[in-house]
């Protein structure tokens, strides 16, 4: 009888990028990105600098690919939360819907949000990119809440909802910022606040109350 022998392939080695990732991560969130080597993070990872180089081509690659994963995040994230906003109500709590996101999000999030100013240019870009396509989202949800208003004034309304939540992001995420000195509550309310009147819908605003 002829048994018949399958040729097997060599597993795969498993890759080892994510613990690089990871490393830097933690290491970026601690500090300023431009502070930390490859040594660092390579030391910190248990690996070597020939092993970071296979992955990476540069420290700035890196953190290229960490801030556009995360920006993926907060748009997708932003994104649906504007979507399924049906009322005005609805559309005022996104801002702190968003904030109960970042909890979850981790050291990453300090990562986005509490970025220096010698950044890579791509890195920049991909920010400003993300920016712009929440205010898209959140200016299209007004419109979708308020048939009745204007673009520009729902272009307005969008810009002030995304500089909102990038603030409150900011302000959550330092340590020695005014969620720290207000508190969880007085923040949250703080936030509630502005929010009603970012989206145009404060009582002295001008328009419609958030039911």
């Amino acid at each position: 009888m002829v048994v018949e022998v399958q040729d097997r392939k060599p597993a795969n080695r498993p890759s080892r990028r994510h613990h690089l990732v990871d490393a830097a991560v933690e290491l970026f969130s601690l500090e300023p990105w431009d502070f930390v080597t490859v040594a660092d993070i390579v030391e910190r990872a248990g690996m070597t600098p020939a092993t970071f180089y296979y992955h990476f081509s540069s420290r700035d690659e890196l953190l290229e690919e960490i801030i556009q994963d995360y920006a993926q995040r907060w748009v997708g994230t932003a994104g649906r939360l504007l979507a399924e906003a049906g009322t005005p109500g609805a559309l005022c709590d996104v801002a702190l819907a968003l904030l109960d996101e970042l909890d979850a999000s981790g050291p990453v999030a300090r990562i986005f949000f509490l970025h220096t100013a010698k950044e890579p240019l791509p890195v920049q870009r991909i920010r400003t990119d993300a920016r712009t396509q929440v205010i898209r989202a959140a200016a299209k949800a007004v419109r979708r809440v308020v048939p009745d208003r204007d673009p520009a004034t729902a272009n307005v309304n969008g810009v002030a909802m995304v500089v909102l939540y990038e603030m409150a992001a900011r302000c959550r995420l330092d340590a020695d910022g005014p969620y720290r000195t207000l508190g969880s509550r007085r923040f949250r309310a703080e936030i509630a606040r502005l929010s009603r009147v970012a989206t145009g819908f404060a009582p002295d605003g001008g328009h419609e109350s958030p039911e």
